[in-house]
């Protein structure tokens, strides 16, 4: 019998050549094709850049890489904390405090100084944070709290710090609280240049960015490998480097004792 002039035992034969040819390249591929974790958060400059770079991008390649591929999406806070919570993120980058029902790490990645801008002409005598008592203050949504305030203030939120800095010059605003970097990056956005005669910037705290993941199963699983990975990099001195390429410090970590055998064991 025959196919198409073929014998049929040839056309066989060559039909599971080709089925074998394709069938082990695919499951060889499957084999080798890492895991994909996904990480959420905003596009911070010299964080999260838009160009997969950044300290928080690098560190997270460095501690999960050898098992994981890495993608993140750049989704405001608020979104990129419902997704960790939906379980369609693994990770989001990064929050100062535990939002119900996702945890924060043991140990953060960042730690920095935040502070007040205003107008010296509305504000002329700085007196610590007092000078925030009952002010009008303004700052990006879901960023900060009154908890990080000891004194009370008029509290108003806005999508972003160049709407906060503008309410501010406009005098809708006493003080736009942020990150010094990120209030550089909205002078930038409103194409004004910082005068020390004209605007005031005082630090009014200091706090500590950690990743957030979810309370499930995989999210504890990853959280213990993330702090174990951290730890590791630290011990083996490879977090310095990192650190310094981007211009921060390193956050004051409160690792415990000494403990290889179980850092050995960070992937299993």
């Amino acid at each position: 019998m025959k196919a198409s002039g073929v014998p049929l035992s040839r056309f066989l034969s060559l039909l599971l050549l080709i089925g074998f040819s394709l069938l082990v390249p695919l499951s060889a591929v499957a084999e080798e094709s890492p895991e994909v974790l996904i990480t959420a958060g905003p596009a911070w400059n010299g964080f999260t850049n838009k160009d997969g770079h950044g300290l928080y991008h690098d560190l997270i390649r460095l501690i999960f890489g050898a098992r994981f591929s890495v993608n993140h999406l750049y989704v405001s806070t608020v979104q990129a904390n419902n997704l960790v919570a939906a379980g369609r993120a693994d990770i989001k980058l990064c929050e100062t405090k535990e939002v119900p029902p996702l945890h924060l790490a043991a140990y953060p990645l960042y730690e920095n100084a935040y502070f007040a801008f205003f107008l010296k002409a509305k504000n002329p005598f700085w007196e610590g944070l007092d000078s925030l008592l009952g002010k009008r203050v303004v700052w990006r949504e879901d960023y900060y709290s009154q908890a990080d305030f000891p004194v009370a203030v008029n509290v108003r939120e806005v999508r972003s710090g160049e709407s906060a800095l503008m309410m501010v010059i406009l005098g809708r605003a006493d003080y736009y609280i942020d990150d010094r970097q990120l209030i550089n990056e909205s002078l930038q956005l409103a194409k004004l240049d910082f005068d020390a005669q004209r605007y005031g910037l005082e630090v009014v705290g200091q706090r500590s960015y950690y990743p957030v993941f979810a309370d499930s199963e995989r999210g504890r699983k990853l959280r213990k490998e993330f702090e174990l990975g951290l730890e590791k990099l630290y011990r083996s001195g490879q977090l310095e480097p990192v650190y310094r390429q981007w211009g921060f410090p390193v956050p004051h970590f409160s690792f415990p004792p000494q403990r290889d055998r179980r850092l050995d064991r960070v992937n299993q």
